[in-house]
Order: C-alpha cells, then sequence, then structure tokens
C-alpha cells in the first residue's frame, strides 16, 4: 500500500484508540446532538451527504425532506388519497449530490418497489418493481451515484443484496442470503465492497459484520466475535467501519479498522450507551446521524369494578421484561395473561415482539418466540389451550396465525397479501373450530368472513351496506356474537356494532361525532360492553348495554388510549400504558470519521 495511505490508516488506527479511552471516561464522551424529535419524526430516512436535509415518510404516508436549518417540511410525493389510498413511501437514501432521493413505495399491488424522485422538482420515476421481490430496501448509492445498493425481500423467503443501476433499473444481485435479512448494508467510498451484518447461525439470534467486494472476488468478517454485532456503516475516508455492539452488556458504538476490505487492527469503543439506536448516514463531516426509541410501554394489572370502572387496587405491572410489553389477553379458563413483549435488537421498521405467557397462579412467565416478521395482536382460543397471531409472515404477507401453548410453533391460518405487515383482525368462534377475520372488499372498505380450520371453508358473515373500513373485532365470551367498529370511508361516521352470524345481522349500538374507537372488550354476561375510546378531549371508557340503555361513559381517570381486557371473573383489568417516542440524533464525531 502506498506510503500516503499507510499514514492516513495509521492516523487513524490512532485516534480509534484515542477515542476508545475517551469514551470510557463519561465526563469526556462524544457529544450526542438532538437533531429533530417531534409528532412527525421518522427513522426510515437518511441525511443528505452534506448534513443539510433529512428524507422522511410523513404522517400521510409520503416521501418528505426535512431542512434541518430552518425545521420546515416538504412532500416530495403526492397526497396518499384518491386512488393511492393505502400506499405509501417506506425507506429512503439521497444520492451524493443530494439531488435524487430513491425511495421504497408500497404500490396498489401489494408490494414493494424503488423508485427515485428529483429533489428540486419533485418528479417521480419508477427504477424497479418485481412482485417476486415483495420488499425492497435503498441502502447506499455508490459514489459516482450510478447506483444503488439494495436489499431484496423476496416472497419466496430469501433475501438478497443487489446492484440497482440508476439508468434503466438493471440489477445485480452480489449475495443471497436465505431467510433472514441484514439490518444495515452500506457501500465502501470507493465502491469497491459492501458491509452489511449477517446471522452467526439459525440457532443464535447473534449477527457478525462482513464485507463483500463487488467484484466477487471474496467475502470476509470484520467482526469474529460471539456478540451481536450489528447495523455496519462505513466511514467517509473508508478506512474503517462502524458498528453497534452489545458485546458490553450494553448497545455500544464500535470502530474496527478496515483497509482493502479486511481487517487492518482491533476493533474500539466509541461510545456507550446508544440506547434503542438506529444508525442511519455518516455526513461528510463526520457526522453520524441515527435514530433513537425511547419511552416505554407496560401491561398493568388490577382489581376492576365493572360497574363504577373504577379500579379496587393500584395497578401493578406485569413481566420480566418491564417497559416493553403490552396487548393483554386474558385466557378464558383464568389461568393466564398473555401480552406480546419486545425483544432482541431493534428493527428499523417495526419492533421484534414475542408472547409472553404469564401463569397466574405461580407467577411463572413463558416466552414463545414464533418465526413470524411481526406481531400486533392475540386472541385465547376458547378452550385456552391455543393463540390467535395476528401480523405476517417472513415473506411479509399479512395474516393470521394459530400457535399451540407452549409448543410456539405458529401455523397459517389466513394470509392475505394486500394488507399491511401489522397483520388483519380476527378471532375464535365459540367452539374453536373457526376463525372470523376481517377482509378486503372488493369493491373497497372490508367485510367479516369465517374460515374453518379443518376444512378451510370459508364463508361471508357480513358486508357493510356500503363500502366502510371494519376493525377491533371482538367475539362475545360464550356465543358467536361479533363486536366490532365500522368507519366509512373518509371517516365521517364511526359507528358501533353487534352482529348475530348466524342472521348477518348487525346493528347499531352507539356512534361517534369525533374520535376513535380504540378498543372493545364483553362484559361477563355478554350483555354488554366496555368501549374504550380516543377524542381530542382524551381517552374515555364506556359501558354500552346491548338492551337499548343509554351508552355511560364510566369514572375512569387512569385510563390512557387502548384496549381494557376483563378478566373471565370480572374482577380485574388489564391494559397497557405508556407510547414510544423517535428522535433523530447526530454524533459529533470530527477527525475520527472524517478526513
Amino acid at each position: 500500500m502506498g506510503l500516503k495511505r499507510f499514514a492516513l490508516l495509521a492516523a487513524l488506527t490512532a485516534a480509534i484508540g484515542a477515542a476508545a479511552d475517551k469514551a470510557r471516561d463519561p465526563a469526556a464522551d462524544f457529544e450526542s446532538v438532538l437533531v429533530w424529535s417531534d409528532a412527525e419524526t421518522d427513522v426510515l430516512g437518511a441525511p443528505s451527504p452534506d448534513g443539510r436535509f433529512l428524507s422522511f415518510v410523513d404522517r400521510s404516508g409520503n416521501l418528505s425532506i426535512r431542512d434541518l436549518d430552518s425545521g420546515t417540511n416538504r412532500a416530495i410525493t403526492r397526497p396518499a388519497g384518491g386512488n393511492a389510498v393505502g400506499q405509501f413511501a417506506y425507506f429512503s437514501i439521497f444520492s451524493p449530490d443530494a439531488s435524487r432521493i430513491a425511495y421504497a413505495w408500497f404500490n396498489e399491488e401489494g408490494y414493494y418497489e424503488l423508485r427515485l424522485a428529483d429533489v428540486a422538482t419533485s418528479e417521480t420515476r419508477l427504477l424497479y418493481r418485481n412482485r417476486e421481490a415483495g420488499f425492497v430496501q435503498p441502502c447506499a448509492f455508490s459514489p459516482d451515484g450510478e447506483h444503488i445498493l439494495t436489499l431484496f425481500f423476496r416472497r419466496d423467503n430469501v433475501s438478497q443484496i443487489a446492484l440497482v443501476t440508476v439508468r434503466d433499473g438493471s440489477v445485480r444481485i452480489l449475495r443471497s442470503l436465505d431467510w433472514f435479512y441484514p439490518k444495515k448494508i452500506d457501500i465502501s467510498p470507493d465502491g469497491r465492497f459492501a458491509v452489511y451484518d449477517s446471522i452467526t447461525g439459525e440457532e443464535s439470534p447473534a449477527r457478525e459484520i462482513l464485507v463483500i467486494a463487488l467484484d466477487g472476488s471474496f467475502e470476509t468478517s470484520l467482526t469474529e466475535h460471539p456478540a451481536n454485532d450489528l447495523a455496519p456503516l462505513w466511514t467517509p475516508d473508508g478506512t474503517a467501519v462502524a458498528f453497534a455492539s452489545d458485546r458490553r452488556g450494553s448497545m455500544d458504538l464500535w470502530m474496527v479498522p478496515v483497509d482493502e476490505g479486511r481487517v487492518a487492527g482491533q476493533a474500539a469503543l466509541v461510545k456507550p450507551d446508544l440506547g434503542r439506536a438506529l444508525p442511519m448516514a455518516f455526513t461528510r463531516d463526520g457526522r453520524l446521524f441515527y435514530g433513537l426509541r425511547t419511552g416505554r410501554t407496560d401491561t398493568y394489572v388490577a382489581g376492576f369494578d365493572s360497574a363504577s370502572g373504577s379500579l379496587t387496587e393500584q395497578p401493578v405491572p406485569v413481566g420480566g421484561a418491564q417497559g416493553a410489553n403490552r396487548g393483554p389477553e386474558w385466557s378464558p379458563d383464568g389461568r393466564f395473561l398473555a401480552f406480546l413483549s419486545r425483544v432482541g435488537t431493534e428493527n428499523f421498521g417495526q419492533e421484534h415482539r414475542a408472547v409472553t405467557i404469564l401463569e397466574l397462579s405461580t407467577e411463572r412467565e413463558t416466552v414463545l418466540s414464533p418465526r413470524l416478521a411481526h406481531l400486533e395482536r392475540l386472541r385465547w382460543s376458547p378452550d385456552s389451550a391455543s393463540l390467535l397471531l395476528s401480523g405476517s409472515d417472513s415473506q411479509g404477507r399479512a395474516g393470521l396465525f394459530t400457535m399451540d401453548v407452549p409448543a410456539g410453533e405458529a401455523r397459517q391460518a389466513v394470509v392475505d397479501r394486500g394488507w399491511s405487515f401489522r397483520g388483519i383482525e380476527g378471532d375464535w368462534s365459540a367452539d374453536g373450530r373457526s376463525i372470523y377475520f376481517v377482509q378486503q372488499a372488493e369493491q373497497g372498505g372490508s367485510i367479516i368472513r369465517s374460515h374453518h380450520l379443518l376444512t378451510g371453508l370459508r364463508r361471508d358473515v357480513y358486508r357493510p351496506p356500503s363500502p366502510a373500513r371494519i376493525y377491533a373485532l371482538r367475539r362475545a365470551r360464550t356465543r358467536d356474537a361479533l363486536a366490532f367498529a365500522q368507519s366509512s370511508i373518509g371517516g365521517k361516521r364511526k359507528s358501533l356494532l353487534v352482529l348475530e352470524p348466524s342472521t348477518q345481522d348487525a346493528g347499531e349500538i352507539l356512534h361517534l361525532q369525533y374520535g376513535n374507537f380504540s378498543g372493545i372488550d364483553w362484559n361477563v354476561d355478554d350483555e354488554g360492553l366496555l368501549v374504550s375510546t380516543d377524542a381530542a378531549r382524551g381517552p374515555a371508557l364506556w359501558s354500552v348495554s346491548l338492551a337499548g340503555a343509554d351508552p355511560r361513559q364510566l369514572e375512569a381517570p387512569w385510563m390512557q388510549s387502548g384496549p381494557v381486557r376483563i378478566s373471565a371473573d370480572g374482577t380485574r383489568a388489564a391494559f397497557a400504558q405508556g407510547g414510544r417516542k423517535s428522535e433523530i440524533r447526530a454524533i459529533e464525531m470530527g477527525t475520527v470519521a472524517a478526513r
């Protein structure tokens, strides 16, 4: 190697060592600066190379950019209305000259495509579209701006690292990775290498950092360590790779010197205690931008008086993983409380969740991790032996899955590529042989259908008289009556209905002029409903009789947004409280990362 390059590498190695010493002293830690934190903060974008702008997905699902100097936002894509309902932007990156943005777009046919937008004119063009690819994530432009390093996650459960040509959308596959996908991929500043994280084995969640030469000449590991090493990024001068690692027990920032795509020294700690960090990109001046998820959600249990809606004792958080639990569900036999728990390292899209089952008599916890990409909600079977899981599988297909307890293996019941990864609304029939689920209707809106688990036979149970969205589906405790919320297209009227599937007759028992329904549960006697609502004045809890009496707002000052679940004997309530917040921060790394 040349003397100049050798000198740069030596200087960087020395700088990393100094940075490590500095990081071990909390008083002299590298500064992490808050860049953006409000209701619209999104971690799926990237900073422009000069650090002036940030790409993100706004609350309407459009690709937007934020001017970090003025704090103003500007939409790039058209409003997600009209023919674009259900479509939205996802991951995005800037080109080296910041004139273009490559981004993923969830299209009208229910899969992701790669698009390119002009920052100045907002003109967009389709770059790559392939139904079999299913999911695409632009990760980095080549230094000359002619290629985009892209992650594909195909419908056959194979992920691929690929180069997509900006000129014509042609694709060159660099690496296929079976059933998992990297959390981060980056291209070296000289355009010769890609770096990514990969699992170390199917039986271990740990990851290592790998480098692959773009000409296919070799692939090698940068971090042969039993810890979880992930989310690698090349430094702007290309002489090191920064990555996150839990090798000290917390998630910290490390760097490893690299020369000609291979390890050139020991990895060193740079900044400790990143938290739930999602590294995004370096800017040319050496700032490392990253997303940070903060906040907590806990599941609480307390004694409950159904007549007044008041708690009869102080709520107690449950679950060993405090701050990471949501979505509680009581088993019909009263023995268990199941809920979703955040586990593993952070993901850019959604947090990874497992199912925690608490045996109430012994307080023993069992954690089950079905091989699903996302879990959104749970429902116990009538015999308390199985759970119905709503979420998406490893191919990104939304669906409903059954899981025997405690086996923990999820089996597909209903899948639909057209729905969001958050899954399909559903619940068991009273005899446990069928499930009721919400499906998209051909003319728009949604309908309720039933699916027999043994025969696969499906039938329509309810079609709204005009297109409407159906949600918060909940079966009665002892019979096949269904309560659900229904919102007209456009959202002008939101109604609470109860359906008798045998007659397909649905009657409205409550409607909202403002706000939204956030949860429904049946009373123990199935003669009324406990209904959670959200509005500008805050969340509220209502007792709704099926006998025709006026709905009664309960005195529940402890309420927060979301459903309240009542135990089988009616004496206890379970609910989740808390929330998640996203921030964009930057670490001022100075000469450690830039020359």
